[in-house]
């Protein structure tokens, strides 16, 4: 969806007049809070000591959860990783964090043996998705609680080990799709389920589109320019890539592009856009079908570089899914398009509502006629969106509220379950794992409910 500035400003007027009249009871309270996400999402202040966790894997993702950690929630002791590379970077964002007390964070690149400590309550696992499963495990059956990364695990029947694990252990086991604790999506469910605001829902339009070729820059199609395809840094060079299980350095550094270590674009992007279609729906797809192709690399890799999925849900709901790596222009999200109206989330930051059969620039209130009442007489986002917390917690995309949910489940036990635990996260995988299966196949699959089942050994094939 192509839109100029103005209109922009006019389809987020529109959003947040809607939400501030779907939800007139709790947005005012919300703007007095210090934490609007934590009143939102059922937990609150932690009540005796800050949770000790460790960290598992310091790649771009697990300094996310570093930048993201609350001190008042958890408290990081150690963190591990076998590249050095990794450890300085991460070195230098707990520095930034903590200052001097960064120093008493240890670097433990054993993971077994932080396993193995007594002091560790939880660890956040960030590592290349082949691992997961097994770290995981490790730890709940070492008696700690886990904060796996997504996607949950690279086969369906190890994430059923990994929820079964979970059970017996009576150790929690959360998945991170952030999702599930983002504010804005929480948000934006809460108009898309309004059927007279949307109307009548039978489409969603996800994506993920990157350019990975810096413009087409001479040497891309050689991985020159892809994140994904970073050169070993020389650091690197004396890591013995063999004792951890990989077959040459270039695979432990670009992991992502195998198919024995990675799942590609499915599991690293289009994960994220499937749950979200599963949570604005409310149910899983009936079937599955789709194209994946690498039509612009050459660089050896083993994963696509383009795909392209078809969804087919209950009530004849149609999604559609594209991720590619040459072109930007859409960025990514999911567009809900409903017999009234669009709305369109856009790179987890912005909302947009629009009228159907309208200007893309036409002042709209839907919420207004439905409730009866005038609506407020100013109508711009940036004033009603003005208190202490709420623009923040608006954009927030959801590490900070995970682990601080997890947290507080830690600290009071039988108190709840983390919203996106193991059945969630089994959940999300089979939709993942499948899709890329129907792509590489290029084959019409149809999702069996027993491969949703935690309880069942059934498996896709």
């Amino acid at each position: 969806m192509t839109l100029n500035e103005q209109q922009r400003q006019t389809g987020k007027d529109n959003f947040f007049d809607a939400l501030r009249l779907t939800r007139r009871e709790f947005l005012p309270a919300l703007v007095t809070l210090p934490c609007a996400t934590a009143f939102y999402w059922g937990y609150e202040q932690l009540h005796g000591s800050p949770v000790r966790a460790a960290l598992i894997g310091a790649g771009g993702q697990g300094r996310s959860h570093i930048d993201s950690l609350n001190p008042q929630f958890l408290k990081l002791v150690a963190f591990s990783d076998i590249r050095p590379s990794q450890q300085k970077k991460a070195r230098i964002q707990l520095d930034a964090k903590y200052g001097s007390d960064a120093r008493g964070i240890e670097l433990v690149e054993d993971y077994h043996r932080l396993l193995d400590r007594d002091d560790i309550e939880l660890v956040i696992i960030a590592l290349p998705l082949h691992l997961h499963a097994a770290v995981a495990i490790e730890a709940m059956e070492k008696g700690k609680h886990v904060l796996c990364e997504k996607l949950m695990a690279k086969t369906v029947a190890d994430c059923k080990r990994m929820a079964r694990v979970s059970r017996k252990t009576g150790k929690m086991l959360a998945i991170g799709h952030q999702r599930h604790y983002s504010y804005l999506y929480a948000n934006a469910l809460e108009v898309a389920k309004q059927p007279d605001i949307l109307g009548d829902v039978r489409h969603i339009r996800a994506f993920w589109h990157r350019n990975q070729t810096e413009g087409g820059r001479p040497g891309a199609d050689k991985g020159e320019w892809d994140t994904w395809f970073a050169k070993v840094p020389p650091e690197d060079r004396g890591v013995d890539f063999r004792r951890h299980g990989y077959e040459s350095l270039e695979e432990l550094v670009r992991w992502r592009l195998s198919k024995r270590t990675g799942e590609g674009l499915m599991a690293e992007l289009g994960s994220h856009q499937l749950d979200a279609c599963g949570i604005l729906l409310g149910m899983h797809p009936k079937a599955v079908s789709g194209v994946a192709v690498n039509s612009f690399f050459t660089d050896g890799r083993e994963v696509e570089d383009h795909v392209y999925l078809t969804y087919e849900y209950p009530r004849d709901i149609v999604v559609t899914y594209s991720s590619i790596t040459t072109n930007e222009a859409d960025s990514y999200g999911e567009q809900v398009m409903g017999t009234r109206g669009t709305l369109a989330i856009v790179a987890e930051r912005e909302v947009y509502l629009m009228k159907e059969k309208a200007l893309k620039d036409t002042r709209i209130s839907w919420a207004e006629r439905r409730i009866a009442q005038p609506s407020a007489t100013s109508t711009a986002t940036t004033q009603w969106t003005a208190g202490a917390g709420l623009q923040d917690t608006l954009a927030s995309r959801g590490y900070r509220e995970e682990q601080e949910h997890l947290a507080w489940l830690i600290r009071n036990p039988g108190k709840g379950r983390p919203r996106c635990g193991p059945e969630a996260g089994l959940g999300d995988a089979v939709v993942t794992l499948v899709s890329n299966l129907a792509a590489r196949q290029r084959r019409r699959i149809e999702f069996q409910d027993a491969w949703f089942d935690v309880n069942s050994d059934a498996v896709p094939v």
